[in-house]
């Protein structure tokens, strides 16, 4: 019996594959500092942006998914729902709303300390929002470390890893108080440092576009770009049930200081499993109230601790 021709995969399957990420990434990047130029309220900016590219994901997800499996509906819809009006509206927009205020004397006595003061106002402003992305990443890195080892900071980011799957939705599946640690360490940096409103702006954009994709059922292929990016192809091994693989690939947004640490976890020789969660917590709430609380029921949630450290690859 012959066997039947082999026939390729469309064209417009490898194009998402391969560009979907940089064009909605930088485009989305693109898009928000012409917005800005042209006087737009930064809150609208980051609303449109963020409808835009989770209804372009969302869409996405159902024809070109990384796992079908991740396509079933884990009744987890409503709990991220909470999580992504809490954790990445009101929260961040409440703290870029007063952080800045509480902390303008000290940044102005830091900024007058140095002749032409500590930022460099005068780089193009892409090269402005590398540095913003690299210094605040810098302390993001090593204090998203910190929430896998530290038995009290785990118990506000275990909340993170707790879906069994990954889609656009459960990128702001974080407790608040974590959120509102992270957000106040990434800002308090580029505050102190004298970063204005429009580089703000586009490392928000960066943040909320990244997440987005980083969490995305979607099946991406980055290539080189992933030794930039901390991106879907990489996070997904963060998400494992393996504590080996889950205590890696801490950037959030850039690979950069896994790199230097040595805390990168990347196999040539296979994808990431698709069973994610907690294995050790099975009872780990499901729902928001449940998430919210769990950080004083510790204990119901099966587990009293933190994963144990993992020494760094070299």
């Amino acid at each position: 019996m012959n066997n039947p021709p082999q026939t390729s995969p469309p064209i417009w399957r490898g194009a998402i594959t391969y560009g979907l990420f940089p064009i909605g990434f930088f485009g989305s990047l693109s898009a928000a500092w012409v917005a800005h130029r042209a006087g737009v309220a930064h809150a609208a900016i980051l609303v449109a942006t963020a409808l835009a590219m989770a209804s372009l994901i969302a869409l996405v997800e159902r024809i070109h998914p990384a796992y079908p499996t991740w396509k079933r509906d884990h009744g987890d819809i409503p709990t991220d729902a909470v999580h992504v009006l809490v954790s990445q509206a009101i929260i961040p927009t409440l703290l870029e709303a007063t952080l800045p205020a509480l902390l303008l004397g000290l940044a102005g006595a830091l900024a007058s300390a140095t002749p032409d003061g500590l930022w460099p106002h005068h780089w193009p402003i892409s090269a402005q929002v590398l540095l913003a992305i690299i210094t605040s990443q810098f302390f993001e890195y090593w204090f998203h470390r910190w929430s896998h080892t530290n038995r009290w900071l785990w118990r506000l980011h275990a909340t993170h890893h707790s879906p069994e799957r990954l889609y656009f939705l459960n990128a702001a599946r974080f407790h608040p108080l974590d959120t509102a640690l992270s957000v106040t360490i990434s800002l308090t940096v580029l505050t102190l440092s004298g970063a204005r409103e429009g580089v703000l702006l586009l490392v928000a954009t960066w943040v909320l576009v990244h997440g987005l994709f980083q969490h995305c059922n979607i099946h991406l292929r980055l290539g080189p770009l992933n030794w930039v990016f901390s991106m879907a192809e990489l996070h997904r091994w963060h998400h494992s049930r393996i504590l080996e693989e889950a205590n890696s690939n801490y950037g959030n947004n850039i690979l950069l200081w896994d790199i230097v640490f040595g805390t990168v976890y990347w196999p040539s020789d296979r994808d990431a499993s698709a069973n994610i969660g907690l294995e050790q917590m099975p009872d780990f709430p499901r729902g928001y109230v449940g998430q919210l609380l769990s950080p004083v029921t510790w204990s119901e949630t099966g587990r009293d601790g933190a994963p144990p450290p993992i020494e760094p690859r070299h």
